[in-house]
């Protein structure tokens, strides 16, 4: 794979190195597990479910940009750090790309790590569901704790699955294998989700938060409310939609939002309550257009929210 980790050199001493310094190749091999735990990116390169979904195209160098924004985080002294590439797919078919996805999220989970998917249109959470599943011993709850300003649960077009039907096709795939669908959604805006869908996705038992949840007022509610869903769930997929956040935060998405949730200080008490239960079993950051972005805006809002996660994962995560 073409090797694009570089950034700032601060000089030898361990406790200067970033990213780029530290990020290994991953073959899933032994020879490539550390004691310590890892953490392992995963580009997912398209942005056909997007295109199908009629978003903005440009989400498919998101991987390209989003490394690139990482590599100049500090390295995190509790993990060792790969990338294992970006996962390959059949042009337009989205089910290739999530199928592929799958794979390789279930590798790594297998060899102890936890995946870092970094896209790419927002199809990719039900690849980095399936494969969490699929890596889980019988009977783990697997739910998703997704960020985003769309529920993500319409009904497959004409096309098929795309963007907005990632948790349509996690509800399904439980549903037809007799497991408990647990899907949490934060910071939801009204404007971008039809009533229909809205009644539909509380049908079939998603959890909807609305943006107005992200003020201090209800900070304390909100906390305790994703207590109660994590404590319901043995592992967590955890997705960054970059649409959840408004468009002046993070103008390089399919979708922008121009009233989406800050990144701020209620955001990251939030993320960190989820990172740090010990049950985060992967990553994921989706949407990021760099051809759509301004100044690489987004692309660094993606990294600093990469790096607030990390920071609070256990490092027996």
């Amino acid at each position: 794979m073409t090797w694009n980790w570089r950034g700032r050199d601060d000089g030898p001493d361990p406790q200067a190195q970033r990213w780029h310094q530290a990020m290994r190749p991953w073959d899933a091999m032994p020879k490539s597990r550390a004691r310590r735990p890892s953490i392992v990116v995963i580009g997912y390169p398209t942005d056909a479910g997007v295109r199908a979904n009629f978003g903005r195209a440009g989400a498919h160098d998101g991987p390209g940009a989003l490394r690139g924004a990482c590599g100049n985080l500090p390295a995190p002294s509790g993990f060792t750090l790969f990338d294992a590439g970006d996962v390959a797919g059949g042009s337009e078919q989205v089910e290739s790309w999530q199928q592929s996805l799958a794979a390789i999220v279930a590798a790594v989970r297998v060899s102890g790590g936890v995946p870092l998917v970094l896209g790419g249109g927002h199809d990719q959470a039900f690849g980095h569901w399936l494969g969490t599943v699929q890596a889980a011993t019988e009977g783990t709850i697997v739910g998703c704790i997704n960020f985003d300003a769309h529920i993500d649960m319409r009904e497959s077009n004409h096309v098929g699955a795309h963007s907005g039907t990632p948790y349509t096709q996690v509800h399904g795939w439980a549903t037809a294998h007799g497991r408990p669908f647990r899907y949490l959604v934060l910071g939801v805006q009204p404007a971008h989700n039809t009533p229909s869908l809205i009644h539909r996705a509380l049908a079939a038992g998603a959890q909807i938060v609305d943006m107005d949840a992200f003020q201090a007022s209800q900070e304390t509610a909100l906390l305790q409310l994703i207590d109660r869903f994590v404590n319901a769930c043995d592992l967590i997929c955890l997705s960054i939609d970059l649409d959840a956040f408004s468009a002046s935060a993070a103008p390089g998405v399919s979708a922008p939002s121009p009233m989406g949730i800050a990144p701020d200080a209620i955001f990251r008490s939030v993320v960190r309550r989820i990172a740090s239960s010990g049950k985060v079993a992967g990553i994921e950051i989706a949407e990021c257009a760099p051809c759509l972005d301004v100044g690489g805006r987004t692309a660094r809002l993606g990294a600093a929210v990469v790096d607030t996660i990390v920071r609070a994962l256990p490092v027996s995560a």
